[in-house]
């Protein structure tokens, strides 16, 4: 938050109206007013000065003290009244007038005033200082908070206690500190302007007990899932609630304050802090450049146009066959949608003429292919559909790409296709192969970039979950042990632009996503959250899916290089010619699946569900 904001809403009125011209009045008379007092007391104490002399050299350090001060802004409320910054301003304006003093008295009395000028410009700044202090203390104690929700914070490190100094600086502010917790013994007796530690964060709802706290701010930079699935059980079934500020990165470096602090949400219980890479190399890449986005209407595909939109492209089509998906990205990019540019295209990935003239039409040099059918169970009754969307409509689209010159080609995949056990697993694997084989008969690169479930994402567990919770239940979770790899959406975006930069011909780029999390403690989480408390119904793993995902396929353990937390592996090409065609029966799909899938028979779905198991939720 900017300073001179948060400090002039902390003093009083008087400073607040006219601020430069009352600070004006008030810090320079204050200067001059001890500069006099000074003088008089080397006067006082020195008998090597007349007082005409002194009169002159306090005369001169009053009039050019007024001036430096009007010229620095010492005197115009630049800088904080009583910070360490002012005291370096006043320490470096005072030097003006003592070189000034300096000349008129040796030119005056000799060099048998230096003593007496040196301690009367030393007494001169040591009560500037000190009156600086007191005024601070005491704007601080009229601005202190009257009212104001009684919070306890969670951390009393740098971060907390800014936020605390903010709290209480601001006298209308909505919240009012009463108590840290923090768990650094070295801290235990720690106190700052009168709010001090008084526990642990295991016993923060005991501290919020006894203060009377309403709430706890998380004030930690870089909190772990951990502590705030602690904290969301200890005030589980209470009126307590728990916000939090954002992280330095999501603050993009300025300083946490109190208008950051949000409520906690889902992404803060992955188990492991988001992480972005570096896209410096895929905006020089994409800024004045043609790009093509297909499932653009998706929760992937809208978040990816928004962040290539931000990167100014010299043009960014955004290709979906869903209509009402593309009214709203238009909507949030533009905040209209009358859809009558061509940048929003109407289209099927199944469609191999539409999209060759599509192709033809745009000359795309970038391509990001999002397009996919993506739900498991569905998909498990209807293989047949995966099979003419994400295994012949992503060849549709390598083909259009090749036929016009693309540079960039960037399949979107899942961690559902490392070791397949379902049809969603194996098209994408297929995908994947398609894409290799692409990298292998051309020179532009051809790239995957695969990861885990998106937080978020439409029809991922997470809402799922939230609406399930909402109704009072019950939260259906396939098994008591399922697990999964999490990302949020800002975050699979920036991956797969990431790869557009750094990805080589037919490399499948995977994100280290950290440890995998319980879905069901995920589920049990955010009851907390919300305040709520239902039954969780275990229905039994679906068929194809697994207990645990995996990242990579047991033939793709050598990784051929790494970039920040990005893997990189070599995919395996499978030749288009192969493929059967869209049309072709069940039976001749799941032959082919065989051949390149070590026999598993993916592309044959079942409705068999595993027991219903239902138990309370703790």
């Amino acid at each position: 938050m900017n300073t001179e904001t948060d400090q002039s809403r902390a003093e009083r009125p008087g400073l607040q109206r006219n601020a430069p011209q009352v600070a004006v009045a008030v810090l320079g008379t204050s200067d001059a007013v001890l500069a006099i007092v000074s003088w008089a007391f080397v006067l006082l104490i020195s008998s090597r000065l007349a007082p005409l002399e002194t009169l002159l050299l306090g005369a001169v350090a009053v009039i050019v003290q007024f001036a430096a001060g009007l010229v620095t802004g010492l005197y115009l409320r630049r800088v904080a009244i009583g910070s360490a910054a002012e005291f370096r301003l006043l320490v470096a304006t005072s030097l003006v007038p003592l070189v000034a003093v300096l000349i008129v008295g040796l030119a005056t009395a000799g060099t048998g005033a230096l003593v007496e000028i040196l301690l009367a410009w030393a007494l001169t700044v040591v009560l500037a200082g000190t009156s600086r202090f007191l005024l601070r203390v005491w704007l601080d104690r009229g601005s202190r908070p009257l009212s104001g929700t009684p919070v306890v914070v969670v951390g009393a490190s740098l971060v907390g206690t800014t936020l605390v100094e903010q709290m209480l600086r601001d006298k209308d502010g909505a919240y009012l500190p009463v108590a840290f917790v923090d768990d650094d013994t070295a801290r235990r007796r720690f106190s700052f302007r009168g709010v001090r530690v008084r526990g642990t964060t295991s016993q923060l709802a005991e501290v919020i007990s006894e203060t009377g706290a309403e709430g706890a701010v998380v004030a930690i930079g870089r909190a772990d899932a951990d502590l705030y699935a602690d904290i969301a059980e200890q005030l589980a079934g209470t009126d307590h609630w728990v916000r939090t500020v954002p992280s330095a990165r999501e603050m993009l470096g300025v300083k946490p304050g109190v208008g950051s602090i949000r409520d906690i949400d889902v992404a803060d219980l992955i188990g492991r802090p988001t992480s972005f890479p570096d896209l410096t190399l895929a905006r020089s890449m994409i800024t004045g450049h043609r790009v093509l986005v297909t499932g653009a209407g998706g929760s992937i595909g809208s978040e990816l146009c928004r962040q290539i939109h931000a990167m100014d492209p010299a043009s960014l089509i955004m290709l979906d066959r869903d209509e009402s998906a593309l009214h709203a990205l238009s909507m949030s990019l533009s905040g209209s949608a009358l859809l009558d540019t061509p940048d929003f295209v109407l289209a099927d990935i199944r469609d191999p003429e539409a999209l060759d003239e599509v192709f033809a039409r745009h000359r795309p040099e970038i391509v990001f292919h999002a397009a996919a059918l993506k739900h498991l169970p569905m998909l498990e009754s209807y293989p047949e559909e995966a099979w003419k969307t994400n295994v012949h409509g992503t060849q549709n689209v390598i083909a259009a790409a090749r036929s016009h010159g693309v540079q960039r080609f960037v399949n979107v995949s899942t961690d559902k296709a490392a070791d397949p056990t379902s049809v969603l697993g194996a098209s994408k694997r297929v995908a994947e192969g398609l894409t290799a084989s692409a990298a292998a008969t051309t020179d532009a690169v051809f790239a995957s970039v695969r990861f885990g479930n998106v937080i978020g994402s439409r029809g991922s567990a997470i809402p799922a979950f939230a609406e399930q919770i909402r109704h009072g239940g019950p939260v259906t979770v396939t098994d008591e042990d399922v697990t999964r790899y999490f990302m949020t959406i800002p975050e699979a975006c920036a991956l797969v632009l990431f790869a557009c930069a750094v990805g080589n011909r037919g490399e499948i780029l995977v994100l280290d996503m950290g440890s995998p999390v319980r879905i069901v403690d995920i589920a049990r989480r955010m009851m907390a959250l919300m305040d709520t408390t239902c039954p969780i119904r275990y229905t039994g793993l679906r068929h194809g899916e697994k207990l645990h995902e995996v990242l990579f396929t047991p033939d793709e353990k050598d990784v051929v290089g790494r970039h920040d937390r990005v893997f990189h592996v070599l995919g395996h090409p499978i030749d288009p010619v192969t493929l059967p065609q869209p049309e072709s029966d069940l039976d001749s799909i799941v032959t082919f699946g065989r051949s390149v899938l070590d026999g598993a028979d993916t592309f044959r779905g079942s409705a068999a569900l595993h027991p219903v198991e239902e138990v309370s939720s703790r």
